[in-house]
């Protein structure tokens, strides 16, 4: 491949030294290198000799064809450039008489614009959601009951783009032609839009409004219907590893070599047998793939990683002696524990003795460490710790979900049957993130449109629904159903649900047109919750139906269990936790912080790699380093809106919003600033 650019940013250096010297050796810190004083560059580490890249989301389009939607609702295609790709896309799939399908006379399909953001990192295979919008000249009226046909999905840029970034070095904006690239995502075959806004973001995690009527109009405004979005749509068709690109000094392929043979010792392998953690592709470059046991969590291996001694470091160094004490230190435990889970899996003796301190500071560092060696030994302790500290419960959920080893599932597991929503749906998600085939959440697919898991028996009930990243609907408890009398709860314009005094069953109805004419569809079924939901899937109902009914019935108060929605957990990162760790030794203020100062996503362009304690904030670009400007990753919104500025990027397994009324304490100051890192992708069009 052809050689890269490197880019080289005013990081912080690794966590044990700090580069100073001109010839780029590096100087061990006394404390832990007194022993090797011999050979300066003994624990340098990976982070020392490299820049991380490749870290921000690339934005893909196309467009596709949504069809079965109300008869009337729909659009032809219009005539254009946007028509052309989709017919030459449809002609690649093997369809033929276009005409009916893109001119359809009953109005059921649309030419629609499909985008979505391949997360760095992403796995071959990998899920993603798609974004559906209309061209501005589309008269379609409603994508609502739309199934998506498959389509192909690549990154693209302008000529005039490109030419400005080569001759003046800075983005020239959506000139010129258009230029696509790769392929980078399929659709799947049948994927069922969901057209509109069902769930508000302000209601996330609470309870209803107290404007929340039976009789009051949808959520959903006529307008919003023209969008929508299909919850893991799209397969990612290429594995897209980060680069570690060598700094100035240190760009020769062996210490590239050395490198990606440092790392390749110290993680387990990838979920692929045939894909190396690392592997040097020229002097200037390494491309890294996420092992297996942090592939929820890139955040966390991006920060080991760097921790990784470029010389293996012996059972007796001083090195690890001080950083087994430090472990033991709840001001140092967090920044230790890391250091230790980068020497490997032979750390597993010091952890384990940490798991006995006093200290849930110390205890969860090492119970942490210890999850993403494969070692189950801390799973009871990132239980409870998840169960006592919102400060920590997103991290031991995501370590709980690193493998789908029993003595880790079962305690998800239990999770799953406590009493804060937030825990529950947070145990919930970790569990079908580590094993999606586990008994305890295996769900049910309605109608090719939304899973229902019915999960927790024996447990208190309560329904969770979702905003966004999955069209699904989960059951908590026995018995969660509704209590009669139910008065009729409009749901869209078609469905209608009822249940009469004295009746134990629930009648669904739904009013459709059979040539023109009006005609009532009706089922009944028992109470249960889900029941319900199949009878309404089976009259064509989906997803935006069976949030609308529960989010009615929930106002109505006839539910027998509680709704909340998006209770995910915040999380904080390493190094904001680090800082409350030396001056919050029981959590308090950490657990009430939480909810202000944490995030949902951990964006790897701006979370700092590098452990707090060792980040230098004056720190400067190396001696003769050049900066190349960032290529633009969307110019001109060609295919369709500015990607949501929260969209998923490589972490899974979202950290969990505290439902319970904490006052938030006064703030701490502000943690120590991070330099901004590389946001180039290295290259636009990576060749295949």
């Amino acid at each position: 491949m052809n050689r890269m650019c490197v880019v080289v940013v005013g990081l912080a250096v690794g966590l044990t030294g700090c580069t100073g010297s001109k010839d780029n050796k590096v100087q061990a810190r006394p404390q832990i290198g007194e022993d090797s004083a011999a050979d300066p560059d003994a624990f340098a580490t990976v982070g020392m000799k490299t820049v991380p890249d490749n870290m921000g989301p690339i934005a893909v389009s196309g467009v596709g064809l949504v069809y079965r939607l109300q008869p009337g609702t729909g659009s032809s295609a219009p005539a254009g450039a946007w028509r052309e790709m989709l017919e030459h896309g449809l002609k690649k799939q093997g369809f033929s008489n276009l005409k009916d399908l893109l001119d359809d006379p009953s109005r059921t399909t649309s030419l629609v614009l499909v985008s979505a953001l391949v997360p760095p990192g992403a796995r071959k295979g990998e899920p993603v959601d798609l974004q559906i919008t209309l061209p501005d000249e589309s008269k379609t009226t409603s994508l609502k009951g739309g199934v998506l046909l498959a389509c192909e999905l690549v990154d693209y840029d302008t000529t005039g783009n490109l030419q400005a970034l080569a001759k003046q070095g800075r983005p020239g904006g959506p000139s010129g032609n258009l230029l696509l690239g790769n392929v980078w995502v399929r659709t799947i075959e049948r994927a069922p839009v969901v057209a509109g806004s069902m769930v508000p973001a302000a209601k996330a995690a609470d309870a209803p409004a107290a404007g929340d009527r039976p009789d009051a109009p949808p959520d959903t405004e006529p307008s919003t219907l023209r969008a929508g979005v299909v919850r893991a749509g799209g397969r990612v068709t290429q594995a897209r590893p980060y680069f570690f690109l060598m700094r100035p000094g240190d760009q020769n392929i062996r210490m590239a070599a050395t490198v990606a043979e440092r790392l390749n010792a110290t993680f387990q392998s990838t979920a692929d047998p045939h894909l190396k953690v690392a592997e040097t592709k020229t002097r200037d470059l390494v491309v890294v793939n996420v092992p297996y046991a942090y592939r929820h969590n890139h955040y966390r291996f991006m920060l080991v990683s760097r921790q990784v001694p470029i010389v293996p470091v012996a059972a007796d160094s001083l090195y690890r002696r001080r950083l087994e004490e430090e472990l033991h230190d709840p001001a140092t435990a967090l920044t230790a524990a890391v250091k230790l889970e980068a020497l490997g899996g032979d750390a597993r003796r010091a952890l384990r003795v940490a798991l006995e301190n006093a200290s849930p500071w110390v205890r969860f560092a090492a119970a942490e460490s210890l999850a993403y060696l494969g070692h189950t030994d801390g799973a009871t302790e990132l239980a409870k710790l998840a169960q006592e500290h919102p400060a920590l419960r997103a991290s031991c959920l995501k370590a709980l979900a690193a493998t789908d080893d029993a003595a880790f599932t079962d305690r998800l597991v239990d999770l799953m049957a406590g009493a804060d929503p937030v825990l529950r749906y947070g145990a919930f998600v970790a569990l079908r993130l580590a094993d999606e085939s586990h008994p305890a959440v295996r769900g049910q697919m309605l109608n090719s449109a939304l899973w229902v898991h019915s999960v927790a028996a024996g447990s208190p009930g309560l329904v969770h629904l979702t905003s966004d990243r999955r069209s699904e609907v989960v059951l908590f408890g026995d018995g969660v159903r509704f209590r009669g009398p139910v008065p009729p709860l409009p749901v869209g314009p078609d469905f209608t649900v009822s249940m009469a005094a004295g009746d134990p069953a629930v009648k669904v109805t739904r009013i459709v047109r059979v040539n023109g004419e009006p005609q009532v569809k009706e089922a009944k079924c028992s109470a249960d919750v889900h029941a319900v939901l199949v009878a309404m899937s089976r009259l064509g109902g989906g997803y935006a139906e069976a949030v609308e009914l529960l989010r009615r019935a929930d106002g109505a108060q006839v539910l027998s269990a509680a709704v909340v929605v998006d209770a995910l957990p915040l999380q904080m990162t390493v190094q904001q936790l680090a800082g409350y760790a030396k001056a919050d030794p029981a959590l308090v203020k950490a657990d009430a912080e939480v909810a202000r100062v944490g995030t949902l996503r951990t964006d790897l362009e701006t979370a700092g790699l590098d452990v707090a304690s060792d980040q230098d904030p004056d720190a400067k670009p190396a001696e003769g380093a050049t900066q190349r400007p960032p290529l633009s990753r969307n110019p001109g919104r060609i295919f369709g809106p500015k990607p949501p500025p929260e969209a998923p990027i490589a972490d899974p397994l979202p950290p969990v919003v505290p439902t319970t009324g904490v006052t938030p304490a006064p703030a701490d100051p502000a943690p120590t600033k991070v330099p901004e890192l590389s946001r180039s992708p290295g290259t636009l069009f990576p060749r295949k």
